[in-house]
């Protein structure tokens, strides 16, 4: 082929391309999220209303320990969702490990508690729980939704369970703090199922919603 078939062809191939404003980095993308989530989950929380021994919590080792536990997940999750909007992840895939690893400590925590304390169901709270968690949630899942399309993830599956783990760990330690129930059952079922819900929604739609 000739050199100026190349260059014609060249040419021919790039003539209705325009330029497009890079991606921004992804912790430039996560980190804003995660602070407005942060202060929108708190403004929300005290517009419910605290619960009455918050103050006593504070103390609790293991009430800190959970809820600082459920926070890494959280934490990471977004960061990893912000990651996947980049089709090979910046070449940094072990990220997706961080997230898994938090989630695994954070089940077996709940496995041992539930030995200890045993499992006992409350259904009286059950409309209280649904309803903050819902309110906790929704500004925060429809901005991480925003954020997670905005690239071309080749993990449309993953980037959504990212998503919803990222929404549901502050609705969790949101809960916290405005519930006063704190057995394994009721966290578990009540305090998880709106964003197990969320995951689902999101899991049917994701090949649409992550699509390029």
């Amino acid at each position: 082929m000739s050199e100026p078939s190349v260059d014609d062809m060249i040419n021919s191939l790039t003539d209705e391309l325009e330029p497009v404003k890079p991606m921004a980095h992804p912790m430039a993308r996560a980190l804003p999220w995660m602070i407005g989530a942060a202060v929108y989950a708190w403004f929300v929380v005290h517009h419910i209303g605290l619960r009455p021994d918050s103050l006593e919590k504070l103390s609790d080792l293991h009430f800190l320990f959970e809820n600082m536990l459920v926070g890494l997940v959280g934490i990471s999750a977004a960061l990893c969702a912000c990651w996947l909007c980049v089709p090979d992840m910046r070449g940094q895939k072990w990220i997706i490990a961080v997230p898994f690893s938090f989630l695994a400590v954070f089940f077996l925590w709940g496995g041992l508690r539930s030995l200890i304390e045993g499992v006992h169901m409350e259904t009286a709270h059950f409309g209280h729980c649904m309803g903050d968690g819902f309110w906790i949630a929704i500004v925060p899942a429809a901005i991480m939704v925003f954020l997670s399309t905005g690239g071309a993830t080749t993990r449309p599956f993953l980037s959504a369970f990212m998503a919803s783990l990222s929404v549901a760990s502050f609705g969790y330690i949101g809960l916290h703090f405005t519930c006063m129930m704190d057995t394994v059952g009721h966290a578990m079922v009540y305090h998880l199922i709106p964003f197990v819900l969320l995951g689902m929604a999101l899991g049917l739609i994701a090949r649409r919603l992550y699509r390029w």
